[in-house]
């Protein structure tokens, strides 16, 4: 099970860095700086956010309720970067 996670995380974290990409390309300078900054506060919330669900008293659904957690904000955020970048 957690190996069929990272691979989607692999998956999904490559998409998002390419969406992210593609958006700063498009993007003017200033507006670069301001995605840069976006994209930083996205990922301590998204660390945050799973990190809490990785409760060392959660028992064995604890890391992978954290796995899920950062897939789907992965997701949902190369998700909204692919629509910026339309």
């Amino acid at each position: 099970m957690q190996d069929c996670a990272g691979e989607e995380h692999a998956r999904q974290d490559a998409r998002h860095d390419s969406a992210y990409e593609k958006l700063m390309a498009l993007l003017p300078a200033g507006r670069q700086n301001e995605l840069r900054m976006m994209q930083r506060l996205w990922l301590q919330n998204r660390d945050a956010n799973c990190g809490f669900y990785a409760d060392p008293d959660g028992g064995t659904l604890a890391t992978p309720g954290a796995v899920q957690c950062g897939l789907e904000m992965a997701m949902q955020q190369a998700r909204e970067l692919e629509l910026l970048a339309q």
